[in-house]
């Protein structure tokens, strides 16, 4: 589905005395506020889309991995939300939105620059509920990053999609994802976006999120030691300053509910499964933060110089000095994080101290790593009755920090005699950050696994039958799960150990000589986190065929 078809529109004929009916061709109804609305035409009587609009005179600049917009002409095209209600038109543009200061939007509206339900507006414009309100301005965008949309599935409904972080997804910029969305994702939030192709697709999907039908599972990189086992934080949510994205607990918020479970720990930062059961805005961020581990580079809630040294814990901070203070980042000072603290000379957006010759707008300097990604990954969504999964890869930022210890690993498999009847693996046990033990194939007498060389050592070594609660495997390849010679497989090993929730692993187990490992697939039944360490892959799997004539 190409953007040209995205913006096709064609009206449909409907029965006599009924008002027609403005659908796109893919069957999505039209608003009438928009088709009522004088927008420009492009000379056919055709309506332009406020989407079209933003296409035209946009164009895409890549430069320092980033994508950049030079400015251009763009009509804004919203509708009054409930709390806009009855409130004037200046008032709402200046509370709302912090890209321009109050004297820009007083030159737009006394310019005739903007317009409430096709009435030029004024300064004494109070808008009321379902009115449209229209904006035409010389645009600026902020740079975003360059990367690649990874399609997860695809069908004749709908697009599922990994959205890279930095990326925003509503129809306000030409730098965002142009969609029909089913749900929404931060700009900074990565991961799994639904985008429907029909009606039929968008109604489904839309439905069943809407009904609280759909299961979310996100991953997040938090500071600090996270709790083992499970934790659920129930406390309710609220928006407290929109103009900042300010939310907060508190008592007159909504009602929230996040369940938590630590993945690992790597001495620093820990990796975080993150189940929302309800869709409040930044739920996870802040209940992450409430917690005492906030995401360990948002440059909202993880900032030691907004929040002080508790970040934020059991609802720490004062809330009027907190919005006082983030107003300021990307105006006078750039956004720092608890894993990025901003340091002299670091770069950042901040205001330039110049101003934009054609529309006067403040102009800025480009965005810094706490402006581009958040550490919060949309990992999996799935149907309550079963119907459908999707689930995409851990991002770099989740497994980076583990990659040193799968090198490790993956030292010991090349000290495996060359063999021709096995694998050649290698295997660490790992707490905190900290090899507790290594492992690999034929260091111990008796045929034995990497997984098992790794194991019986500690035990021999520390007088026990377990691992420290916490313990992590890492193994170049997925854990066997049955033996040729007898042995207990390594996957039941490994399970036997309830401490160890976690298996880091290399490459997949080869058919060579047991068809179908059923490896991965036991750990996953049984709970246990299976995270592929990607970038190794080839070397694992020829160190593994070490001795193998083919």
């Amino acid at each position: 589905m190409t953007e040209e078809t995205i913006r096709k529109r064609s009206r449909s004929s409907s029965p006599k005395g009924r008002t027609s009916v403005q659908r796109d061709e893919n069957g999505f109804r039209m608003r009438q506020q928009q088709l009522d609305a004088k927008l420009p035409s492009d000379g056919q009587n055709n309506v332009v889309s406020i989407e079209d609009e933003v296409a035209q005179g946009a164009q895409y600049v890549i430069e320092n991995g980033l994508r950049k917009v030079p400015p251009y002409y763009f009509t804004y095209l919203t509708f009054c939300k409930m709390r806009w209600r009855d409130r004037k038109l200046l008032d709402i543009f200046t509370s709302e939105f912090r890209d321009k200061e109050e004297s820009y939007y007083r030159r737009a509206i006394q310019g005739g620059q903007v317009y409430v339900n096709d009435k030029q507006a004024d300064l004494d414009t109070v808008v009321r509920n379902g009115e449209q309100i229209r904006h035409r301005t010389h645009k600026h965008e902020p740079p975003v990053p360059s990367k690649d949309i990874k399609i997860v599935h695809q069908d004749d409904e709908l697009v599922v999609i990994d959205k890279p972080s930095g990326i925003p997804i509503l129809f306000c910029e030409a730098n965002c994802l142009v969609v029909l969305a089913c749900n929404r994702l931060d700009k900074l939030t990565s991961g799994l976006m639904f985008l429907a192709k029909t009606s039929k697709g968008a109604d489904r999907i839309s439905k069943q999120l809407r009904g609280r039908e759909v299961r979310k599972e996100y991953i997040a990189r938090v500071a600090g030691e996270f709790p083992l086992g499970e934790v659920t934080c129930e406390e309710p949510l609220m928006t407290v300053a929109p103009k900042v994205a300010l939310n907060r607990v508190t008592l007159e918020g909504k009602e929230a509910k996040t369940v938590f479970q630590r993945i690992s720990y790597d001495g620093e930062t820990s990796i975080v499964r993150c189940k929302p059961f309800t869709g409040r805005t930044h739920q996870i961020r802040v209940h992450l933060q409430y917690l005492g581990h906030p995401i360990a580079n948002d440059p909202i809630y993880s900032n030691v110089d907004v929040w002080g040294p508790e970040l934020g814990k059991n609802g720490a901070g004062d809330t009027d000095e907190v919005i006082k203070k983030l107003h300021e980042i990307g105006k006078t000072e750039i956004a720092q994080t608890w894993f990025y603290p901003a340091k002299s000379g670091d770069f950042g957006e901040r205001l330039t101290g110049e101003r934009c010759e054609v529309c006067d707008t403040a102009l800025y300097t480009d965005p810094g790593p706490n402006d581009l990604g958040l550490w919060l990954h949309a990992l999996k969504y799935y149907s309550e009755d079963g119907e459908w999964s999707y689930e995409t890869d851990f991002p770099d930022w989740a497994i980076d920090s583990y990659v040193p210890f799968m090198k490790v690993a993956l030292a010991e498999a090349e000290k495996s005699p060359p063999t021709e009847t096995a694998f050649c693996v290698g295997a660490a046990l790992v707490k905190d950050g900290v090899i507790l033990e290594t492992g690999y194939t034929g260091e111990l007498p008796g045929n034995t696994h990497a997984e098992q060389c790794a194991l019986e050592k500690y035990f021999a070594k520390h007088n026990t039958d377990t691992v420290p609660e916490g313990t992590t495997v890492y193994t170049t390849m997925e854990p066997c799960s049955f033996r040729l010679s007898g042995n207990l497989p390594c996957v039941d090993r490994i399970l036997a150990q309830h401490s160890i929730k976690t298996v880091f692993v290399g490459v997949m187990e080869p058919d060579t000589f047991v068809k179908k490992n059923v490896g991965k697939a036991k750990l996953l039944e049984s709970g246990i986190e299976y995270i592929h360490v990607r970038g190794l892959e080839d070397k694992c799997l020829q160190t593994a065929k070490k001795g193998h004539k083919n």
